[in-house]
């Protein structure tokens, strides 16, 4: 193999092992400091979600994810065991035994695979950072 083509492939394989180190340095940062980076803090503890309607999610790190159901309605669900399935391009939905979210309850990521279930462990509702003035 000639020598260019050997320095050019070792400049892509080096730019997809820094692409796919990214997350892992988001996810060692601390879970507060993850959300304000979003803009919020974590409060108090609830026990259900009435009439939840997902307008929108973010990825925090495999235990946790923000949902968003409108309105400055947001909420962070801490997740039973690691869910691995979760990444920005995936489709989440829920499974719920009444009209509520409620601890117990699951997410359901599908990506192009087989779906995954992560279980519900607790449920926070999130609030905005003040800005302090400048």
């Amino acid at each position: 193999m000639n020598p260019l083509k050997i320095l050019g492939l070792s400049v892509v394989l080096c730019l997809l092992a820094a692409c796919a180190g990214q997350p892992y340095l988001y996810e060692s940062l601390l879970l507060e400091d993850r959300l304000a980076q979003l803009g919020l803090r974590q409060g108090e503890a609830v026990d259900s979600i009435l009439g939840f309607n997902i307008d929108g999610w973010q990825y925090l790190d495999s235990h946790h994810i923000t949902l968003d159901s409108g309105a400055g309605r947001n909420f962070l669900i801490v997740f039973t065991t690691p869910c691995y399935n979760l990444n920005a391009n995936n489709r989440i939905g829920y499974s719920t035994t009444g009209g509520s979210l409620t601890r117990l309850d699951k997410i359901i990521s599908t990506d192009n695979g087989m779906p995954q279930a992560c279980l519900i462990a607790d449920i926070y509702r999130l609030k905005k950072l003040s800005k302090s003035p400048e």
